[in-house]
């Protein structure tokens, strides 16, 4: 693993080493009629405490009173987490005491937090932008990294696609060392007490699945497009980014919807090629819910006449091997909130 790290220490929500993994397996799922705003304050609200009454892991403020919300606008307006989604874990925060001023909603860029709904049209001119009351970053203003904290993985031009090797060419104002390292978002790992994810779902040229665990690293870091230019490299990358100590210790949990989600044709939004279901899912294990995905994505492939991306995607069973969840669907504890029935 290829990786600096600064000496800063941040806020612990899982803290005990390992204590993660007990959980790992573990699926709470919540109906969501109609994709209402009320439908998703209601699955959330739900999905929140069944986690903390399981996990004994309350989302409530601590050292720091702030928390982070990670969506994902990366595919554009179609497939963009959806703000009443947003919205409802932003509620759920407020009613266990987190003041709205002191959550932070983040996504990569700036362009798409726009298309998305979540930045006002730059002729507003708004100077400290806001969505349900809460402030919205975006990781390319540059505010949310920091120098001493990156992971340093070389990608070798011979592992990059054509384009990826015109794309990593050295800027003369770059160094080599500059163009291995990926900033980190430090305001995660060091100034939170714990941040929350909220992926959308694409097949991917490069990953093969573009879910839980790619919203979580490679959205989340600089210097990406050397990644998703490398199908050698990024795999690896999504693993080892994931199973950096502070991003497992702050990364409380993912939640996944299935309001829309995409099965060919990714990363860029296509309505021909997307699937609607109406459930939310809530994990510690990202691992489990790209692989609980991935199984309706091949499913919905081979109805179209689509090739299976497989039942493994590389980073998937890097992941595994680096002990950051289950990717194997069959282990899967999955829990039934609000119903009897239990899987």
């Amino acid at each position: 693993m290829f990786l600096l790290l600064a000496a800063e220490v941040g806020a612990e929500f899982w803290g005990v080493e390992k204590a993660k993994a007990a959980h790992y397996g573990k699926v709470w799922e919540a109906e969501l009629p109609g994709f209402t705003r009320q439908a998703y304050r209601d699955a959330v609200a739900r999905l929140f405490t069944a986690f903390e009454e399981s996990t004994g892991k309350r989302l409530v403020p601590g050292a720091w009173g702030r928390a982070g919300i990670k969506i994902d606008t990366n595919s554009g307006a179609g497939l963009s987490t959806p703000p009443a989604l947003t919205e409802a874990v932003v509620e759920a925060l407020v009613a266990r005491g987190f003041e709205r001023g002191r959550l932070l909603i983040l996504d990569a860029r700036e362009s798409a937090l726009r298309e998305g709904g979540y930045l006002p049209p730059l002729a507003a001119r708004v100077e400290d932008p806001q969505f349900a009351g809460v402030p919205v970053g975006a990781l390319d203003s540059g505010r949310f990294y920091s120098d001493r904290w990156f992971y340093d993985n070389p990608v070798p031009p011979e592992f990059t696609t054509a384009i990826g090797r015109e794309m990593l060419r050295l800027d003369a104002d770059i160094s080599e060392s500059e163009a291995r390292r990926s900033l980190l978002p430090a305001v995660l790992l060091t100034d939170m007490d714990f941040w929350i994810n909220l992926p959308m779902v694409t097949d991917h040229p490069a990953l093969g699945l573009n879910g839980g665990m790619v919203n979580a690293t490679l959205w989340n870091v600089g210097n990406r497009q050397r990644f998703f230019m490398s199908p050698a490299n990024a795999p690896v990358a999504v693993a080892e980014i994931a199973g950096i100590p502070e991003f497992q210790d702050t990364w409380a949990l993912t939640l996944m919807t299935l309001e829309r989600y995409q099965f060919v044709g990714g990363p860029g939004f296509n309505s021909f090629y997307t699937v609607t279901e109406p459930l939310l899912w809530l994990s510690a294990d990202p691992v489990m819910l790209d692989a609980l995905i991935l199984e309706r994505v091949n499913k919905e492939r081979g109805q179209r006449g689509f090739s299976s991306l497989g039942g493994w995607v590389p980073y998937l069973e890097f992941s595994a091997e680096l002990g950051l969840g289950y990717g194997d669907p069959r282990r899967v504890r999955l829990q039934r909130v609000g119903r009897e029935q239990e899987g």
